[in-house]
């Protein structure tokens, strides 16, 4: 039968001997720890048991190389979300033939290297190389370039993702929108919340420009200032409603509005200065404009897959952590 492992960091398909499977594993009746302590997995997708082996190493790369997933800051059980689609994706680069060239691997060590402020290369001081990658993660290099191996399998996996993705035409109305949210800013001062209810007892008690001024003579909640920036920032950035920024925009300078969901906190905002796009400017730059509806259609596109084929994993988890 035909397995998806990791052995040693290495992940690879094996035809292994009935002796040497692992037991099958169905949802489990009993509490999942015993599970994991029964059968030393950590869970199961697609019909296939995960090891345990493989989930603390690709749990592992989560801390290592937060970035491709974007876990740095994550709380503990959303960076565990991202492990677990980690390795749902690893294992379609795997059964897609998709490899990390050495060159490839090269290049990101050199990089992390470089980053890391190290006078040497991977091939320039071997010797160097293994001590920096000793003292620093405590491991070998064979299992820093697994990781790294392991990293760049996803990363092509979504770059052919993204190429597999159809696109339909953009339509005028949709590349006028995205020229102005790159053209439309909005700038001024905010107090930010925690709770949306404090933002909004804030906002119906701070609606005019002089209980605004009073609050920033008391010095308390602290009143933050924010240069102009694009509507799109705040969309994309921030995850603001399009609908609220184009609300916002609207207002004359000196308006206070508010809550604003403003990533995750929330926000009272006093309009000071905007900047409002032309359209007379736009049919000089629509092709580029076309590019760009473009590529964020096939990237909301790949995002909507990805979720598609981590439900489709059936994933079932055993480990607690």
């Amino acid at each position: 039968m035909k397995r998806f492992v990791l052995l040693l960091g290495v992940v690879c398909c094996t035809v292994a001997a009935s002796e040497q499977q692992a037991p099958p594993v169905s949802p489990p009746a009993k509490p999942a720890e015993a599970a994991v302590q029964a059968t030393g997995l950590a869970g199961e997708l697609f019909g296939q048991p995960v090891p345990l082996a493989n989930y603390y190493f690709a749990k592992r790369v989560a801390y290592t190389f937060p970035s491709p997933w974007g876990a740095a800051d994550l709380p503990e059980d959303q960076r565990e979300a991202r492990v677990w689609e980690s390795l749902i994706l690893h294992f379609e680069a795997f059964r897609r033939g998709i490899t990390a060239e050495e060159s490839e691997i090269e290049q990101m060590v050199d990089s992390l290297l470089k980053n890391a402020e190290q006078p040497f290369t991977r091939r320039s001081d071997p010797a160097a190389y293994a001590k920096w990658v000793q003292e620093t993660l405590q491991h070998d290099t064979t299992l820093l370039e697994n990781q790294i191996q392991f990293v760049i399998q996803i990363r092509k996996l979504k770059d052919r993702l993204l190429e597999e993705q159809p696109v339909s035409e953009a339509t005028e109305a949709e590349l006028q929108k995205e020229f102005l949210n790159e053209q439309h800013h909005v700038g001024g001062e905010m107090v930010t919340f925690d709770a949306k209810a404090a933002a909004v007892a804030f906002y119906a008690a701070h609606q005019t420009g002089a209980q605004w001024e009073a609050l920033k003579a008391a010095g308390t909640p602290p009143v933050r200032p924010v240069s102009l920036m694009t509507v799109e920032a705040y969309v994309d950035l921030w995850s603001i409603p399009q609908a609220t920024m184009d609300a916002f925009h609207a207002l004359p300078e000196g308006s206070i509005y508010g809550p604003l969901p403003f990533g995750k906190q929330w926000c009272v905002y006093r309009l000071l200065e905007k900047r409002t796009g032309d359209l007379a400017e736009f049919p000089a730059k629509r092709d580029s404009y076309v590019q760009q509806v473009t590529m964020k259609q096939k990237y909301e596109s790949r995002n909507q897959w990805i979720e598609a084929f981590k439900r489709s994993a059936n994933l079932k988890i055993f480990v607690t952590e």
